[in-house]
Order: C-alpha cells, then structure tokens, then sequence
C-alpha cells in the first residue's frame, strides 16, 4: 500500500502549535513531616506506576487553589474530589487501581505504611509549588477493603496562628485576654466538622500575652505549631490531676488541651479550674450544643462556676478584589441589616457571562486570580458566648437555644449574624454570600448539573 503523503505544511503548524503550549508547572515533592523514612527501594514499583499521576493530580488542585483533597472509594473506581473556598467540586472518576495506586503512593510520600489498609494512618509531607513552601496533612481511613485518602494543603507562608491572621476584631481578643486573664476558668472552642475549630482554638492561644502569662500546651497538634508555648509532656503514668499538679507547680497560667472526649476528663478539668486557665475544643456544632453537652458531663453548678466563654466560627467566602463590584445599597436595606446611614457602597459578585452568548467571555477569562469563581479565600465570622451574670440566669433557670440568644443579645455580646454584617460592611463578603452560608448552603442544583472546578488562577508569588 503506497503511503500517505505527508502534509508538511500541516505538520510544521502542529509542531509550532505544541511549542506555544506553556509548560504547567509541577508540584515538587520535599520528603515526609515528622522525621519519617520514606523507603523507596522496597516500593520502587509503586513509585514508577504512580508517582507521575499522584503529581498531575496534586499540581492541578493546587493550581485551582485547592485547600483539601479527598480521593473516596466507590464501585470498581475512586471519586476525585477537590474544596476549593469551603465548597466541594467533584474533580475526576479514577479508574479502580489508578486510584488504589494514587492512595498507596501518596501514603508512602507522607511516611504512612502503604500495606496497612485496615486501621487509620497520619501523616505528611512537604512540598514546593510556584516557589512556595507548603505542609500536605495527608490522613487514610479505611472503607471496607478500600481506603480513604484526606489530605489537607496548608500555605507555611500563611499559616492560620495568630488573631490578625484571621482577622479577629479586637472586641473579641479582648475578651479572650480577660478571660484568661485571672488563672482560672475554662474558654472552649467548637464547631461542625471543616469549621476550623482546631485553628481557632490555636488562634485562641495566641491571643494570650506570652510576656504577661505562662502558656502550656498538652495537646498533640499533629503538626501546627504554637509559638511562646512551652510544651508539657506527662510522666508515663501519671494521670490529669497528676500532671497539672506539676503544671502548678511550674506556675502556669493557661493550659491548652486536647479536645474533651469524655465527662471523666471533663470533670477533672472542672475541678481544677479555680487554679489554671483552660483553652480547649468541645465536639459540637455550636455554643448551645458545647454548653448542653458540658452540663450534662459535669453539671450546672460546675459549669456555672467554671467556663467562662465558648468561642466559635462560620467560615465565608470572600470576594475577590479584582472583580468585586461595588453598589449603593438602599437605605432601608441599612436599616434591616443594623447598618450605618453612611454606608455608601456595598460589594456583591459580577454577574456571570450569558450562556446564549457565543462570544461572551468564559467564566475563567472574566477574571484570571479566581478564575472567574468569584471568590478567593475564606474569612471567619466569630461568635463568643460569655457567661455572664444574666446568661448564667438563664442556664440555672432553664436552658433554652432561644433564651440563650436573646441574652446574648441583651449582653450585647457578638454573634456569628452581627460580625458577618461587619464582613459585609468591610467590602470583604457579601450579603447574598451571607445569606446562603445561614440558610444552610444556598439553592440546591439542578437534576444533573455539577460544579466543576474554578479554572487555574494567576499562581500569585
């Protein structure tokens, strides 16, 4: 059979066609956290099959400025899925052992046995990407003969630590210094899962005057860091009351502890807050859940006279500066909103590009930092219950979530609704933004419509 003559005009265009393709940059990874060995000779297999696409895969969620993902077992396949800014984007189907082989030699990379698939592992590893330095938390959960594979993306240069790193308001930092301020009383932190309890409860810590006051830590913070905290670690052994008698004894002042599991632990934390200040995490929802659940473990009496705050967030979408449009809101919108009379702009997202218009721009052209999402990050809405003179009426009287809120109210304590209207003020959020995140997440999708990622943003230096 004669050939086929070779278009060489044709041919010339595609190689120029492939030269103008930019070159995506990779994620380089650095080694394990935690002083851990990666063994690469025993699964030098594993590493040559899967290495390359466990790579592309970490690459593009970064590029898409994911903060987590999750790599989840499904029939004969394995779900990809990226959040981006709190919101979930399913990203590919993965075929069966692709995806086992992604788990396993990621777990390898974050010094994790990739053997074990019948107990949960932790671990993690360091990366580079656009000449930044990041710690990937990668955690395994077994699902049937499957795994689960977490992994959470943490920014070293952006590290959630301190109360400006969040934008705490200094109402509430305030707050947080007196209560802590008198080496007694316990300040709890809670919220959903993926809230950012654990961060806030660090952010907590921070708010302490290291120069003033002795901070302690007894928790395992799987990898975040405290800094001006002296770590205290337990005698094999001794028990609670045992070790913060030599907390005591060292004249600490705050303490900040792993997050309660049982009434047991509870108790003892109680008995021992007329001498030392507590900073810990309670599992619930929000601050009426954390004080239901702490009276029932202790009782009335206790928690009247030894917690003195519970101190949560709702984490918001922020609106990216480059395509935030700004507009003059009506005045009895100020009004119903609490707002000043002088609040003359407002911001809201753009609206997106009309789908019958075929030379509307894409959703990725309208802006390149968020790739056209419109958001870009997430800022924390906070809310601090105290136990004041009048909120303590209400829980010896009878505890209600309605009677709760109505003394916060009259207290004129901050609630999670009043500081997101200062995020909407401030031009960092907007009110639809709001809205959606208190009503429970916004309009549901259509029958068959999926969310795909936001395209690659500019990677900003």
């Amino acid at each position: 059979m004669a050939k086929k003559p070779v278009d060489k005009k044709s041919r010339k265009g595609a190689e120029e066609s492939e030269e103008e393709q930019p070159q995506l940059e990779m994620a380089l990874f650095q080694g394990p956290l935690f002083d851990r060995v990666v063994d690469t000779k025993t699964h030098a297999k594993l590493i040559q099959s899967a290495l390359v696409a466990a790579k592309e895969m970490v690459s593009d969620a970064m590029r898409r400025r994911a903060h987590t993902i999750q790599i989840e077992p499904r029939e004969g396949r394995f779900a990809l899925r990226y959040t981006i800014d709190g919101a979930p984007y399913p990203a590919a189907a993965l075929p069966g052992p692709r995806g086992m082989a992604m788990v396993q030699v990621l777990k390898l990379l974050a010094g994790l046995d990739p053997t074990e698939r019948t107990q949960p592992q932790f671990g993690g590893l360091q990366l580079e990407f656009a000449d930044r330095k990041y710690e990937l938390f990668v955690e395994s959960t077994p699902v049937g003969k499957a795994e689960r594979l977490r992994i959470k993306i943490f920014d070293v240069k952006l590290a959630l630590e301190k109360p400006q790193d969040i934008g705490m308001p200094d109402s509430i930092k305030d707050r947080i210094r007196e209560i802590t301020a008198h080496r007694s009383g316990v300040l709890a932190v809670c919220g959903p899962p993926d809230s950012g309890a654990t961060t806030l409860s660090i952010v907590a810590v921070h708010t302490v005057d290291p120069y003033l006051y002795q901070v302690f830590n007894m928790s395992d913070l799987r990898g975040r860091k405290l800094i001006n905290v002296s770590n205290f670690t337990p005698e094999a052994g001794h028990d609670l009351e045992m070790s913060f008698d030599r907390i005591i004894r060292r004249e600490a002042d705050v303490l900040f502890l792993d997050p309660l599991r049982s009434p047991e632990a509870a108790q003892t934390i109680f008995q021992y807050a007329d001498r030392l200040s507590f900073i810990l995490e309670v599992p619930a929802n929000t601050p009426f859940e954390a004080l239901s659940k702490l009276m029932e473990w202790v009782g009335v009496d206790m928690v009247l006279r030894g917690l003195k705050g519970i101190l949560t967030q709702k984490l918001i979408r922020k609106l990216c500066k480059d395509c935030k449009q700004a507009y003059r809101p009506n005045p009895a919108l100020l009004k119903k909103l609490g707002l000043s009379e002088q609040t003359t702009v407002l911001y809201r997202a753009p609206s997106p590009p009309a789908e019958d218009d075929p030379e509307a721009p894409t959703v990725e052209e309208l802006c390149a930092p968020c790739g056209g999402s419109p958001w870009h990050g997430r800022v924390a809405a906070l809310e601090l219950l105290e136990i004041t003179d009048g909120m303590k009426e209400v829980i010896a009287t009878g505890l209600s979530a309605e009677a709760v809120r109505r003394q916060m109210n009259a207290d004129g304590q901050v609630t999670l609704q009043k500081d997101a209207i200062r995020l909407v003020s401030e031009g960092i959020t907007s009110l639809e933004e709001v809205q959606r995140v208190f009503s429970g997440g916004g309009k549901k999708r259509p029958p068959g419509k999926r969310p795909r990622p936001p395209g690659p943003p500019r990677v900003q230096g």
